[in-house]
């Protein structure tokens, strides 16, 4: 039995190296064929292999070739195949950015290609790659948008019209996502009237996101929180500005899941200012923090009042340093939160500018 199976083992070993050495041979043989093309071809001859290339899904040998017969072909009849393929290469390669600067220069130079509205749509389509998550500057986002936007009115009847309108609408999206966290920022790091203004301008900018209502509702929030934190003098017009948040939110939002908070908040605003009629010198409860200043002002009497001089001593120098230890911790809190809040200031003032520009170029464009 065994004398019989070792012919078909055998025959089945000898194939399979036989395979193996077929394709070994296939692919030196490959590899040949363009080291020699790129060393000693034609400029035809690498046109005409790089096009081939492409088809078998050999992007980078692709690119590499038309590069070399880039100037060549640059006034020539082929000249915006070139162009177009080489954008394509880098696009299936992945280098978007690469892609998209290929695209641009494309649409501009060869206004009546055949090519042109496959060009401008991967330029669109490169740029919504490159857009990046809402916590990063959305310059491609606004970039992407606009090429969307270009393409859609040059080719209404396209049949790429529908993904690109849902492309549109994700893109969109982000720029909500951004202002809120942009806005949000200001709020969580404490900085209370700043966070008013700034989910005012989020609200003003795009009245249509999704974010709306948690925005008006932070705008409630932000403001009963400053009024609460503030000296006795000025909180009686922050209450007063706590409500009329909170009139304008519940207005828009009668049935809104933050109704209960906010309804907490307009009635501590709602006792305050009670309280302010019946005594004008009426300052509201005391802070967490005042009041833990104060508590520890009482025990450092307390310790002081008990024990001898020296344990008292040693007290309050532990006290004193334990002071200096929470200062020199607050500081380096108040320096993080000044780094972010400065962060997403300039990222908003670049992208500020990206969409200023963009809007620019658009009215150029169109004179």
């Amino acid at each position: 039995m065994c004398l019989k199976s070792e012919p078909l083992e055998t025959m089945r070993f000898n194939s399979s190296v036989t395979i193996c050495l077929v394709a070994l041979t296939l692919l030196a043989s490959s590899c040949s064929e363009y080291n020699k093309i790129c060393k000693s071809g034609s400029s035809r001859e690498k046109y005409d292999k790089a096009l081939e290339y492409y088809a078998d899904g050999k992007y980078n040998k692709s690119l590499t070739l038309l590069k070399d017969v880039e100037h060549v072909y640059s006034h020539a009849e082929q000249g915006d195949t070139v162009l177009f393929y080489m954008g394509m290469s880098y696009y299936q390669m992945k280098d978007y950015a690469s892609s998209c600067e290929q695209f641009d220069g494309f649409r501009r130079e060869y206004l009546r290609s055949p090519f042109l509205e496959q060009a401008e749509y991967y330029l669109a389509r490169g740029f919504y790659n490159l857009s990046p998550d809402p916590d990063n500057d959305q310059s491609f986002t606004y970039r992407a948008m606009q090429a969307i936007n270009e393409y859609l009115d040059r080719y209404p009847n396209s049949a790429q019209r529908e993904a690109l309108v849902g492309d549109m609408v994700e893109l969109r999206q982000k720029l909500y996502d951004k202002a809120y966290l942009n806005a949000r920022l200001y709020y969580d790091v404490g900085y209370y009237n700043s966070a008013v203004t700034a989910l005012r301008n989020a609200i003003l900018t795009y009245p249509e996101s999704d974010h709306h209502e948690e925005l008006a509702y932070l705008i409630v929030r932000s403001q009963c929180l400053f009024a609460r934190n503030s000296v006795a003098k000025l909180q009686r017009q922050r209450y007063l500005d706590t409500q009329n948040a909170y009139y304008s939110f519940i207005a828009e939002y009668p049935e809104s899941k933050f109704r209960k908070d906010a309804d907490k908040m307009q009635d501590e605003a709602k006792a305050y200012l009670e309280r302010y009629k019946e005594d004008p010198n009426y300052v509201a409860p005391e802070t967490l923090d005042e009041k833990e200043a104060k508590n520890d002002a009482a025990l450092t009497s307390t310790s002081s009042s008990t024990f001898g001089v020296d344990q008292t001593k040693d007290e309050n120098e532990t006290v004193t340093k334990k002071s200096k230890q929470e200062k020199a911790a607050a500081r380096e809190a108040s320096k993080k939160q000044k780094a972010t809040i400065k962060q997403a200031e300039k990222s908003d003032k670049q992208t500020l500018k990206t969409e200023r520009k963009l809007r620019k170029e658009n009215s150029e464009a169109t004179r």
